[in-house]
């Protein structure tokens, strides 16, 4: 998408125009108390029953010195879990009584319990801690709200016959905030299932019905997370790194897919990054949705995997974090960068690396876009201040503005001193807590000068440049025969940014003309010297760099429908039986909604200052009436048949998402889903806010064969002007 002015003929002055101008890592201590603390070492004996909930659990804990200040402990376990016995040394101490223990909020999740300490003779003896324990664990995961998956479904933890998930919400064993830990597991589970946790595998043995597995986890790490199973499980080797899929049998035929991507990013990540951190990679099938990045393995969601989801924003994303997040740390406290640099270098910098360099385009567009849509001028908050993802303003800042600014910081850097600097971020990182300032002292080492303004507009306040281009002139430039010059003025919103604009310029003759303007005051005059007369100007076409843009400068597509202000559904008076069940868990989703204005009818009209989606066979109708100029240029629509940009899809199985700009106000936008049958709109609508992102999406059978972008209605026309 281009932002495009007119330009008039020689020496006549334009009138003013304007142009204003996206899988979870916990981090639980601060650097400073991250650093400072030895290692707890945990070995953990653990029975699970899926049957019945139930836990049983033996941890004996080797406290370092800097855990027994006071002759006494303090940590976390979850309140559904009962003491049975406390021993230090093998001395036997008084069990503590929920009566004891000082319940934190909120109170179903976890309880600190504090133990007094005999003392010791000497203070460099060892210390283990043993307790033992049981309970139930079974928080089943409840559907996040919201049209899409934005995060895992809420649970604190679940062992149950459907699956078991034990993470550090859960507290599932004797939890020490603010440390590291490091890890010996023996684990006993029905013999028909299969665990998987952090670290190596060193036994899986079956006797008796149960099945033991051991797991080392020397590495030190924030928590222990764990899923267990009826997996199917496929191991390889690959450069002295066990890779491994453990998937539901009916998804077992994925493994191999699977298994090669890994390989493939393993390749590329460890070449960009240095070696990996750990001695396993898993892909594993969750039975709720999630995509989890953790130290060895990756909890996908069933939905996900069974897409077969290996693109570098979910599988590559996963693996990135292997380094940021699962072995460099991050204090939320401080402000969460890991998860913008490893989506800066798995979603959009893979695509670069191989060369898919429409595929970088269209991230970097979608990061600008989601960034505009989501994160409200008079709702959004600083970099620094994101710490995890709940809504979809959170994924705008913490993921899309976070990784731009990454890549506008590459840009300010050079490739050279940027990727110095990724890989320093490693070396000084791992095993350990990095913030923000450690990443500005960081960079500006790698850079060789100072880099504390860039951090401080890009990650220290909210906002983003607001861009506009006035009094646009050209005129014959007299010091040079045959060339020519453009004057205009860029105007910065207040508070100014210093940024570094792309400007693009088309020429007649099919030339074009590209340069970038250093821009650091709210109203900047610039020049340029053209070979030839300009036809259009436009500001960062590429999307090199984010901007603040209106909602009419983006291109119409559903997400514009989702967060307009008013929004009015359209749905059919009356349907068939058959039209009625393939709508029906799109219309659930909806009815869940607020705010949503529904109107039933089979002859819509569009006649509300709002945005609409209109669903069905009125749809169809209404998008044959012709009443979409803006898109009638690209669409002709028949019974039956459609031609989309002179490309033509019929058939039963079509199913269609169109988005235009409303007619009378392109603030706001049209989205219209249709089928030719019930058959073809059934598997599309469920998962029908997935594709938010494009103006229009065609659908055989329920797979995309057809995607693309109308232009926004305000920069979508160039007036090509006689010679001068």
């Amino acid at each position: 998408m281009s932002f495009v002015y007119p330009i008039l003929p020689p020496a006549i002055r334009v009138s003013p125009s304007f142009l204003v101008l996206a899988l979870l890592c916990v981090a639980m201590a601060s650097p400073l108390q991250a650093n400072t603390l030895t290692p707890i070492h945990h070995a953990l004996h653990i029975e699970l029953n899926p049957d019945t909930h139930a836990i049983t659990g033996l941890d004996s804990i080797h406290l370092p010195p800097s855990h027994r200040v006071n002759s006494s402990v303090s940590f976390i376990l979850n309140p559904q879990l009962t003491i049975d016995r406390v021993e230090f040394n093998g001395q036997s101490l008084p069990v503590p009584h929920p009566s004891e223990a000082s319940t934190l909020q909120p109170p179903s999740t976890r309880r600190a319990i504090e133990i007094a300490l005999p003392p010791l003779d000497d203070p460099d003896r060892p210390a283990i801690l043993a307790l033992t324990y049981h309970g139930l664990i079974d928080d089943s995961p409840k559907a996040s709200g919201g049209l899409r998956f934005v995060k895992p479904d809420d649970t604190n933890g679940h062992i149950g016959p459907n699956g078991i998930y034990l993470t550090y919400e859960t507290f599932w064993y004797p939890t020490w905030e603010q440390t590291l830990s490091t890890f010996d597991l023996t684990l006993s589970i029905p013999s028909d299932w299969e665990a998987i946790t952090q670290g190596r595998e060193v036994a899986n043995t079956v006797t008796d019905g149960r099945r033991t597995t051991q797991w080392t986890v020397n590495l030190p790490s924030e928590a222990l997370t764990l899923a267990a199973n009826h997996f199917v499980v496929n191991k390889q080797e690959w450069k002295g790194i066990q890779l491994a899929t453990y998937l539901f049998p009916e998804d077992a035929h994925l493994a191999s897919q699977y298994l090669d991507a890994t390989i493939d990013y393993l390749q590329m990540y460890t070449d960009l990054l240095g070696p990996y951190p750990f001695t396993k990679f898993a892909v594993v099938e969750n039975f709720f949705p999630s995509g989890l990045g953790l130290p060895s393995f990756t909890l996908l969601g069933e939905g996900v995997v069974r897409r077969g989801y290996t693109q570098p924003y979910s599988l590559g994303h996963e693996i990135v974090h292997s380094w940021f997040g699962n072995s460099v740390f991050n204090d939320f406290a401080q402000g969460n960068w890991v998860e913008g640099l490893t989506t800066y270098l798995s979603n959009y910098y893979y695509d670069e690396a191989t060369g898919h360099q429409q595929e970088a385009f269209n991230t970097r567009r979608r990061m600008v876009y989601e960034y505009n849509l989501y994160a409200e001028p008079d709702q959004e908050y600083p970099v620094r201040a994101f710490h995890h993802k709940e809504t979809r303003m959170d994924n705008a800042i913490g993921y899309q503005k976070t990784a731009l600014a990454f890549h506008m910081l590459r840009q300010e850097m050079g490739d050279v001193a940027f990727f110095k600097g990724v890989r320093r971020i490693i070396q000084e990182g791992t095993g350990t807590y990095l913030e923000w300032n450690d990443l500005l002292r960081i960079f500006s080492k790698t850079a060789k000068r100072d880099l504390d303004w860039f951090f401080q507009q890009w990650i220290d306040r909210p906002g983003a440049p607001r861009v506009t281009i006035q009094d646009i002139m050209v005129h014959e430039d007299p010091a040079q025969q045959g060339q020519l010059t453009m004057t205009g003025t860029i105007l910065q919103a207040e508070p100014t940014f210093v940024i570094h604009l792309p400007i693009h310029v088309s020429l007649q003759g099919g030339l074009t003309y590209d340069t970038v303007l250093n821009v650091n005051q709210s109203a900047q005059s610039f020049m340029l010297h053209l070979p030839a007369m300009p036809t259009s100007i436009a500001i960062d076409p590429e999307h090199q760099m984010l901007l603040r843009l209106q909602r009419a400068q983006l291109p119409p597509m559903l997400n514009r429908w989702e967060t307009d202000t008013r929004r009015i559904l359209i749905r059919p008076e009356t349907m068939t039986q058959d039209e009625a069940q393939s709508l029906e868990e799109l219309f659930q989703r909806l009815e869940g909604q607020s705010g949503i204005e529904t109107i039933q009818t089979e002859d819509p009209v569009i006649s509300e200052s709002a945005s609409y989606l209109v669903i069905g066979p009125p749809a169809r109708r209404l998008l044959e009436s012709g009443s979409f100029a803006h898109c009638d240029q690209h669409l002709d629509i028949q019974s039956g048949r459609i031609s989309i940009n002179e490309q033509t899809f019929e058939g039963p199985e079509m199913a269609f998402l169109i988005s235009c700009p409303h007619p009378r106000g392109a603030e706001h936008t049209v989205t219209f889903f249709f089928g030719w049958s019930p058959e073809a709109v059934r598997p599309v609508s469920r998962l029908l806010f997935f594709y938010g992102w494009d103006s229009y999406l065609v659908f055989k059978q329920g797979k995309v064969i057809a995607r693309g972008m109308f232009q926004p209605v305000h920069s979508s026309s160039e007036i090509i002007l006689p010679s001068p």
